[in-house]
């Protein structure tokens, strides 16, 4: 299968510690993938162990709709410069019609009540920046911006499609009505999962950055995830299923080949674009379908050679 490495929009890296802020709060209120990332639900236990009653009891209360994708929005359009603190004074000293005119120069969708949106979101990132993340190990920040800047590096090597690709383990994002810039931003707490938003003709992913605190010299939890995603018959049959399609194929379209229900073959799909063996090709943030990624088989191929030469 072949593609058009030409892409009708800017890609960007982005870091700032906003952003992982962000990242390590929306992994937080995300519950249902707890068991998913790396960091499992045994650290959202720890974290919510140390947090004061009033902001457990407000983290709770909060979910992953569009209420959040605002002020996820808001908040980075207000991080262009500047540190955490920076950020919520800006949101501070705006006022609501402000936000509004921003967010609509922006793309982002207004809330019915942006003063109440924004006191929510003042209080969401000054109580988990002073109660978690400022606590949080620093190595986290230093080696999202070392990765960052190995990428930056790197851009010029590869045509735009294929530098997405590789940064983002396998992402395809198609041309799109509107969309002019792609802003990629590494993340540590919610691997191995992804944040995609778009905000007018900005479309933000938060991809995996691969970094991991490891006091033993075995393989990386990416590249034993590879190994084990494989070991099972019906990924090895979505594989290759996808590797003999012309196109990509829909998720429908996988769960009538495998004949399975949709939850078993959803894991299944998660599993694998989690180790990279398939594309996700995307409209914005729609999910359009998947194809295989086979170069992904001599990534595994290269981890295990280099296991097994390690002294």
């Amino acid at each position: 299968m072949t593609y058009d490495v030409k892409a009708p929009y800017d890609v960007h890296m982005g870091f700032g510690p906003v952003f992982e802020l962000l990242s390590s709060l929306h992994t937080f209120i995300c519950r249902k993938a707890y068991k998913k990332t790396d960091l499992s639900s045994a650290w959202a236990e720890q974290v919510r162990d140390k947090l004061s009653p009033d902001l457990s009891g407000l983290l709770g209360s909060m979910e992953i709709n569009a209420d959040w994708k605002v002020i996820y929005g808001i908040v980075c359009m207000l991080s262009d410069e500047g540190g955490i603190e920076e950020v919520v004074d800006r949101l501070e000293s705006r006022t609501a019609l402000e936000l509004n005119e921003q967010a609509l120069a922006y793309g982002i969708p207004l809330p019915e009540d942006m003063e109440k949106l924004r006191s929510l979101a003042l209080r969401l990132l000054s109580g988990w920046y002073e109660e978690y993340f400022r606590y949080a190990d620093a190595n986290i920040l230093i080696g999202l911006e070392q990765e960052a800047e190995r990428r930056n590096k790197e851009k010029d090597a590869y045509s735009t499609m294929e530098w997405v690709d590789r940064i983002t383990n396998g992402f395809r994002f198609e041309p799109s009505d509107g969309l002019t810039r792609v802003l990629l931003v590494p993340q540590y707490h919610f691997q191995p999962l992804n944040i995609i938003y778009r905000f007018g003709s900005l479309l933000l992913c938060h991809y995996s950055a691969g970094i991991y605190f490891q006091e033993d010299d075995f393989l990386s939890p990416q590249e034993y995830r590879m190994i084990r995603s494989l070991g099972e018959k019906s990924r090895l049959k979505i594989l290759k299923y996808l590797y003999q399609s012309e196109t990509p194929r829909t998720f429908i379209e996988i769960v009538r080949h495998l004949q399975l229900s949709k939850g078993i073959t959803h894991d299944h799909i998660f599993k694998l674009r989690a180790s990279g063996f398939i594309h996700a090709h995307f409209d914005g943030e729609t999910l359009l379908g998947y194809s295989a990624r086979l170069s992904a088989v001599n990534e595994m191929h290269s981890s295990i050679l280099g296991y097994m030469e390690r002294n």
